[in-house]
């Protein structure tokens, strides 16, 4: 019975509530365990939706390396596939704030793409909208339902397109300047949005965003490169770019292109430009490359081309970092020859001025001779008075060829031939042709003093004086006055060149031209050297006179200043920097010895004139010469033929019918090269001594020639 009872008692309390302790122990380990489990699941299911998110985000991003285009199609397909949404786009903020549109949309199946209706909407309209995004917020919208009236316009839209929740993000352009939102759509559900689907629509938003930077810099790059290739080929002037130490040819524009028939970008400048084999001997790069950043400026005329350019040069800064040249060539080919046709118009406007006072020297000169020649016919039975008759008349013709070449030499087209000259003696030829011009009314005070040496063109230099002179007169022929003319040496310094900043101290030879006239009004003297300025009457000049002076001036390294008042006169000073006297001069043709030299041998004449041809056979016959003469280069070259051997030296006109004396000269010394020709000519425009030299003619003279000077030069010639 006891022990009954211990059993049961045992029993009691092993089945008691110790038990039902065990029991909702385990049940509650249970339900911890399945709580442990779902959130374990919740949290793959997390994880692995994070995952396909990221997937999604790295493929984007791939997109967005393109080197043409980035393709936004496929990006918002791969974003909203991922994120399971129904529409996911992308608007642009326009009109600087004041509209929106839309301008990528992806629609998942069975939605309605919007974006053909959602362009230029006013923004005003959608204030809370755009606030939102300005201030830099998201817009998470998990209910379109539950928007508040504030966003009442942004609601209505909303609705219309059947959108119950969605989220947009804010794009950015440089500058934090909000160029436009990114957004993700839900049309069937509404929905809380998960800081991983925010998350990825900012990364995104943020790609975009250097998207838009990327190509507003590449556009901006563009617009500008196109913008200056646009001026640098609208432009007349021809540009190119070259490398200075490989010559390279890196860049022409349009103007230049035109030259050549083939693309010269990447060649070498001096064979496409000079047609060389080798660097020109003229290239400006050491130069630039030297004074860099300075600009170089000169003329250059190009054979090969045939033309003349206004040429600027400078080193500039490539984009890959090297310094290259910078070339503005402007042809001036046109300018140059107007200017010529100019100076030449010019120089026979001032020979039709002198015409009258030419031919007044010529009738005074052709009067004395004929003089002369009628009181040598009566005297012809008294030799001592007919020969002092005869030496009168040898004094006239000598006056008469004087004046010609001095009209020949100011008429002469020839320009830029600088030599060392002493001006003096230009002066004073100019005041000779001036003198039979000027009216008596009108006085000239020389002040010619100076013998110092320039390097000039004699004839621009004539030119020069003569402008100056006509230009004083004129200004007093109405009324009289006084013409003065000085030329005077001084030296300069700095202080006295501070306005001639190209110019250095030093001797100067000043020319001064003054007159009494009624002067030069304050308000124009400005422009008293401008081409085409003139204050004469129709007619009366072309108003090129004094700019030619100032073109001169220039020409020479030089400088002109002008004083002047209303009623007390002009005075122009020009200034021309003198050489050391020590320079080799070209000396003009004298004659040393003007007794007449004989010979033997046999000496050809040719000339059309037959005036010249009798005296000359004569004369020359007479010194011993046997002589043969012929009217014509063609009947000479005939006889040259048949027998070269027999003459020793020639004489030849330079202008004859049927062949001039120029190619009679070149057949001749085809077949005899060393024998003499001197080639005589009263003026030619296209033959100079440098030519007829270069050709192997021995003597290149003026006429007329005193014949015992010829046969001076004949024996000398022949002895040589």
């Amino acid at each position: 019975m006891l022990q009954k009872q211990c059993r049961s008692a045992t029993k009691a309390s092993i089945d008691g509530p110790d038990e039902k302790n065990i029991i909702t122990k385990g049940k509650q380990a249970q339900l911890n365990l399945n709580e442990s489990e779902g959130k374990y699941r919740i949290l793959l299911e997390e994880l692995r939706y994070r995952n396909i998110i990221n997937t999604a985000i790295a493929k984007a991003s791939s997109l967005f390396i393109s080197p043409v285009k980035v393709d936004y199609q496929a990006i918002l397909r791969t974003m909203g596939e991922s994120i399971d949404v129904n529409r996911v786009y992308i608007f642009e903020i326009t009109g600087d704030g004041q509209t929106l549109s839309n301008t990528h949309e992806w629609c998942a199946k069975g939605t309605a793409p919007q974006i053909e209706k959602l362009k230029a909407l006013d923004a005003h309209l959608f204030s809370w909208w755009t606030d939102q995004l300005r201030d830099g917020k998201n817009i998470v919208i998990e209910d379109v339902a539950n928007l508040s009236s504030r966003a009442a316009a942004e609601k209505q839209i909303l609705q219309s397109q059947q959108i119950q929740s969605l989220v947009c993000v804010p794009i950015w352009a440089k500058g934090k300047k909000l160029w436009g939102f990114m957004g993700f759509d839900d049309t069937q559900k509404t929905r809380k949005w998960t800081e991983t689907e925010i998350e990825a629509l900012q990364i995104l938003g943020e790609m975009i965003s250097g998207d838009l930077e990327r190509n507003a810099s590449e556009q901006r790059l563009a617009f500008e490169r196109n913008q200056l290739l646009s001026i640098f080929d609208s432009l007349d002037g021809n540009i190119f770019v070259s490398d200075p130490h490989t010559y390279e040819i890196l860049y022409v524009n349009k103007a230049f292109k035109k030259y050549f028939a083939h693309e010269v970008i990447g060649k070498i400048c001096y064979r496409e430009f000079h047609g060389f084999d080798s660097p020109c001997s003229f290239c400006s790069n050491k130069q630039i490359l030297k004074e860099k950043p300075k600009i170089h400026r000169h003329e250059f005329y190009n054979p090969m081309m045939d033309k003349t350019f206004s040429i600027m040069d400078r080193i500039i800064s490539w984009p890959d970092g090297r310094d290259v040249r910078f070339e503005l060539a402007i042809d001036i080919t046109e300018k140059k020859q107007i200017e010529s046709r100019l100076r030449q118009a010019q120089k026979m406007e001032a020979i039709g001025t002198l015409a009258g006072g030419i031919a007044h020297d010529f009738n005074n000169i052709l009067s004395g001779i004929f003089g002369y020649l009628q009181l040598a016919k009566f005297h012809i039975l008294e030799p001592e008075l007919a020969e002092k008759d005869l030496e009168k008349i040898s004094e006239g013709a000598k006056r008469a060829t004087l004046l010609t070449k001095q009209i020949l030499t100011f008429s002469r087209h020839k320009w830029n031939d600088r030599r060392p000259v002493v001006v003096f003696p230009l002066i004073e030829e100019t005041l000779k042709l001036l003198r039979s011009v000027i009216p008596s009314n009108i006085e000239i005070k020389n002040n010619i003093v100076s013998k110092s040496m320039i390097l000039a063109d004699s004839t621009q230099i004539h030119q020069l004086a003569m402008n100056l002179c006509t230009n004083a007169y004129q200004a007093m022929e109405n009324r009289g006055g006084v013409l003065t003319i000085g030329l005077n040496e001084l030296v300069l310094g700095k202080d006295q060149l501070s306005h001639e900043k190209n110019l250095l101290p030093g001797k100067y030879l000043k020319l001064e031209v003054s007159d009494t006239g009624p002067g030069i009004e304050n308000a124009i003297q400005n422009k008293i050297f401008d081409p085409y300025f003139t204050t004469k009457k129709t007619g009366k000049g072309t108003g090129l006179g004094l700019a030619m002076v100032a073109g001169i001036v220039k020409k020479h390294n030089g400088f002109i200043t002008v004083h002047s008042q209303p009623g007390e006169g002009a005075c122009f000073k020009v200034f021309l920097p003198v050489i050391d006297p020590n320079v080799s001069m070209e000396k003009p043709t004298t004659k040393e010895d003007a007794t007449a030299c004989s010979g033997t041998e046999t000496v050809m004449l040719v000339d059309d004139e037959t005036d010249i041809l009798i005296s000359q056979e004569k004369f020359l016959t007479g010194l011993g010469y046997k002589v043969s003469s012929f009217e014509d280069g063609q009947s000479a070259l005939q006889a040259f033929l048949s027998h070269p051997q027999a003459f020793d030296l020639i004489v030849t006109d330079m202008t004859m019918p049927r062949m001039s004396g120029e190619t009679l000269s070149r057949e001749i010394l085809k077949i005899k090269p060393d024998i003499p020709i001197i080639l005589c000519t009263g003026f030619h425009e296209t033959v100079t001594r440098e030519l007829a030299l270069g050709l192997g003619i021995r003597k290149y003279v003026q006429k007329p020639i005193e014949v015992s000077i010829l046969s001076k030069m004949i024996r000398e010639l022949l002895d040589a």
